[in-house]
């Protein structure tokens, strides 16, 4: 309960509020540092859906970022309360922009996400969408899991952000493999890039599903600042989880569709006729599994 007399935490909160509500109202300004883009001329001139759906992506990222930080303990001073919840704003918004060059550049390499935007891709805007929130998933994850404000905290998050990358990668993968199998080798990535928004959304969900279960391995691994030998140990059993737990959920979110979606040919409604509910049904099993195993280990 927070003592309405107690000033000293008023203006803490009243600290993290400002500075939150000022990170979001920027990402619209900034959007250029994210997307490479001028957000009105999208928004506004082109009526953009696709980049509307990206820079929403982006938006509940800082947000989900930004919670993770005012979350933990109150800074001694407002001074010290401000600095760490901008550094963790600045942080935030950096990891943001090396995700999405990660994404362009190993992850969906087989066409450029931006190009597809710009030309109103409302797949490709739904992918860049759901990247942007696993990675805001993921580095709230992390934010939690070392907590604190100082430079070990700080390069754990990185180290964990750069690690997650891993397991992203292995679901478009996955992913990718699937869709090759049941198409003759077809590339799931140039079926996005032709417009297949019931793809995109599928493959959203298996994404976010993902980032929710990876951030839980944190409740796996105890986080214990030491040596470099042991930050090694501490970060490869990470990973190790947060693989186990990508898997698992891979695993019981296909038996899942398998009984809920029992009769309905998946690969001709979701695939081929680019059935957008049935994509969302499959999307909404692999982030509630994502949610349970986060409540549970989380």
């Amino acid at each position: 309960m927070i003592d309405p007399l107690d000033w000293w935490l008023w203006g803490i909160i009243a600290i993290d509020l400002v500075v939150v509500a000022a990170a979001i109202c920027a990402l619209r300004y900034i959007a250029g540092l994210l997307f490479g883009v001028d957000s009105r001329d999208e928004l506004a001139e082109k009526d953009n859906f696709a980049f509307g759906i990206a820079l929403a992506g982006g938006t509940a990222a800082v947000a989900l970022i930004l919670a993770s930080a005012v979350s933990g303990e109150a800074g001694i001073s407002w001074a010290e309360e401000l600095v760490t919840v901008l550094l963790y704003a600045v942080t935030g918004l950096l990891l943001l922009k090396i995700g999405i060059l990660i994404n362009d550049a190993l992850i969906f390499h087989k066409f450029s996400l931006r190009a597809a935007i710009g030309e109103k891709n409302v797949a490709a805007g739904t992918v860049q969408a759901a990247n942007l929130l696993a990675l805001g998933v993921l580095v709230h994850g992390a934010i939690g899991w070392a907590e604190g404000m100082d430079w070990q905290s700080l390069m754990s998050v990185s180290i964990v952000f750069f690690l997650a990358q891993i397991v992203l990668l292995g679901v478009t993968r996955l992913r990718s493999a699937i869709y090759a199998r049941r198409h003759d080798g077809a590339a799931l990535q140039l079926a996005i890039e032709g417009g297949n928004a019931a793809l995109a959304i599928r493959y959203a969900g298996h994404l976010l599903g993902t980032a929710l279960a990876a951030s839980s391995a944190g409740g796996m691994v105890a986080y214990l600042p030491g040596t470099a030998a042991e930050f090694a140990i501490t970060y490869a059993t990470w990973l190790g989880w947060a693989v186990v737990l990508a898997v698992a959920l891979s695993v019981l979110s296909i038996i899942a569709q398998r009984v809920v979606l029992m009769g309905i040919d998946l690969v001709e409604e979701v695939d081929d006729q680019q059935n957008i509910g049935v994509a969302a049904i499959e999307a909404a099993i692999f982030i509630g599994f994502g949610l349970v195993i986060t409540g549970v280990l989380g």
